[in-house]
């Protein structure tokens, strides 16, 4: 009962007074439960949710990366997205939790592989983070920056290049560029129909929540880890059709001279 009365929520975005409605349980109880249930859940994200560390795993993920456009590399694409908060107590440091959008939220950053799997999930930062700060203040984008992992990430403009986390080019300028660019939204796109996927099996999470932040960032992971369970179970899901913003549509970052000269080197190669 616990377990479907978890599940019910994360699929439904009901609130917490309706569960306990149906199952006759006080509305405390079913945020003991909604809890329980997630902190059980999150005990196997590192069995689930595992980014491609060993050289088949990286050379599997490169090819699947591959198949879609031609950009080479890549073993996963990244991006952030805003959980709403509703009236969470968030205390003396309730700025922080505004976005640039204006609203409360978590931004949360995901990196899926090409199959529409979750590699890597940080849930942890108030809205007013950015993403390109929390890519680089993440274990994983430590662990890219002293060479511990291989190949590159995608990315929008809202993240600083780097030699692996490819960018967007701002204003492209020869063919090779814009080929660049076109092959880059066609392969960053699986990310953001990640989002869509994830969203739609948990409306929870499209609605928004109204419990603490740190409760929401356990519903985050809890939800990301039944994604990938049901990826890994053959559960059919469809490719959605998702506009990618445009470049400069983002807040520009910049470049570092070292992600530029490997970011040239792609395109004469693969692009020209």
């Amino acid at each position: 009962m616990q377990l479907l009365t978890a599940l019910r929520f994360f699929a439904t975005g009901s609130f917490y007074t309706m569960h306990g409605d149906l199952h006759d349980m006080s509305a405390p109880s079913v945020s003991r439960i909604i809890h329980r249930v997630c902190r059980a859940i999150n005990r196997e994200a590192n069995r689930v949710i595992k980014f491609p560390v060993r050289q088949h795993d990286v050379n599997r993920a490169q090819r699947d990366f591959f198949a879609i456009a031609g950009f080479p590399e890549v073993v996963g694409a990244v991006d952030g997205s805003h959980i709403r908060l509703y009236g969470a107590p968030l205390m003396d440091d309730e700025h922080l939790y505004v976005n640039r959008k204006g609203w409360h939220s978590i931004n949360i950053q995901v990196i899926c592989d090409a199959n529409y799997l979750i590699t890597n999930v940080v849930a942890r930062w108030p809205g007013s983070t950015h993403d390109s700060a929390i890519i680089h203040g993440s274990v994983i984008g430590d662990m890219f920056s002293d060479g511990r992992l291989q190949g590159m990430l995608i990315g929008d403009s809202a993240y600083a290049l780097r030699p692996w986390l490819m960018t967007p080019i701002e204003n492209p300028i020869t063919d090779a560029e814009r080929n660049y660019n076109r092959c880059h939204r066609r392969t960053r796109v699986k990310v953001e129909q990640t989002f869509g996927q994830l969203k739609r099996k948990f409306p929870c999470l499209a609605l928004g929540l109204r419990v603490s932040p740190s409760r929401t960032c356990q519903i985050i992971k809890a939800c990301c880890v039944l994604h990938n369970l049901a990826k890994i179970m053959g559960e059919p899901d469809f490719e959605e059709e998702v506009e990618v913003e445009e470049v400069g549509a983002l807040p520009y970052v910049g470049v570092l001279h070292d992600g530029q000269a490997h970011r040239e080197r792609i395109i004469r190669q693969y692009f020209n």
